[in-house]
């Protein structure tokens, strides 16, 4: 809904990426999302059916004004109504 309104007509993504580490961050007016799993390669638009999988490689959130890189990223991700979540899946036994 707030996604509609901030872009007064524009459709667009809306990234959500929640882990220990970081914490929870959101990424507005997203244009596309480039996963490279170590099976597949995923590339996510606009109004792109749902979809829920695994992911073990890099990301690309790309939006308007800027490309959000993560590599070597273990997650689980859905894509529904036009926003993408991402959970990051963390060994607790590192530093």
């Amino acid at each position: 809904m707030a996604n509609t309104v901030q872009n007064a007509g524009k459709k667009s993504i809306e990234a959500i990426v929640i882990s220990f580490r970081n914490g929870y961050q959101i990424y507005y007016n997203v244009k596309l999302i480039r996963i490279v799993s170590k099976k597949y390669n995923l590339l996510i638009m606009v109004d792109y059916m749902p979809i829920v999988g695994e992911m073990d490689g890099d990301i690309e959130i790309v939006s308007e004004n800027d490309v959000v890189s993560m590599k070597n990223i273990n997650a689980f991700y859905i894509m529904k109504n036009n926003v993408f979540k991402l959970l990051i899946r963390e060994d607790t036994h590192a530093e």
